[in-house]
């Protein structure tokens, strides 16, 4: 584990002192870092954003699966598992870009603790290894968290319970306000310019028409209407 951390560390600490040459700053360098890993993260991010655009299309056939199986939760877990197979959609694939995207955490929080004081200034911030004295860049994590985390919501499965939906959105911003509060001020810099885009990212994304794989158009309201 700890080679894992300072491999990271390398990984995103010889990027930053390379713009840093050049910009002078380490937060525009932490900005650029940023977009880079959102770069390298894309084609898995596109596959989380298609993933969840066929779960959303999906929700007329699991109301309706809900609806057939009431009162045989194990029935019903095994007629959506065949529905998710036959659609090859993956229900836990928006799990992957967040899990993805620790190792790069890990990495930053190690070079913070290795960067020359001199140029670790930015804005207001006095020392982006140093945490943020206004709290605005914890709060900016929290909101664009919430912002990305609503827009997650709205194109998964609604079939959930209201009041988790409610909490599990809420959840997350207040796990990244929490822990940006306690640690570097450059960490939250990096998660709130990753969110931005993120942002950015979902809602280019899903402008487009929505389609599902492998079946014409019309049967899934088929197989509803078999399920009922």
């Amino acid at each position: 584990m700890g080679a894992l951390y300072h491999f990271f560390g390398a990984v995103m600490l010889y990027p930053i002192e390379f713009f840093v040459r050049y910009l002078h700053s380490y937060g525009l360098a932490i900005v650029l870092v940023t977009v880079l890993v959102r770069v390298v993260l894309a084609p898995i991010s596109i596959r989380q954003f298609e993933s969840m655009r066929q779960m959303q299309l999906l929700q007329p056939e699991m109301k309706a699966l809900q609806e057939r199986y009431k009162g045989d939760p194990q029935k019903l877990q095994q007629a959506q598992a065949e529905l998710f197979r036959e659609y090859k959609v993956n229900p836990f694939a928006g799990c992957l870009p967040l899990l993805l995207q620790l190792p790069f955490l890990w990495g930053l929080f190690y070079a913070l603790m290795h960067i020359n004081y001199h140029n670790a200034g930015f804005i207001w911030i006095p020392n982006l290894s140093g945490r943020d004295p206004y709290y605005i860049l914890p709060l900016l994590s929290g909101l664009t968290t919430l912002l990305s985390t609503q827009m997650t919501s709205s194109a998964s499965l609604q079939t959930q319970d209201r009041t988790q939906q409610i909490v599990m959105m809420l959840l997350m911003p207040a796990i990244i306000v929490y822990f940006t509060i306690r640690y570097p001020a450059g960490l939250a810099l990096y998660w709130t310019v990753s969110q931005i885009l993120t942002v950015g990212q979902q809602w280019l994304f899903f402008r487009r028409r929505p389609t599902l794989p492998g079946r014409g158009q019309g049967a899934g309201d088929a197989r509803v209407q078999h399920a009922r």
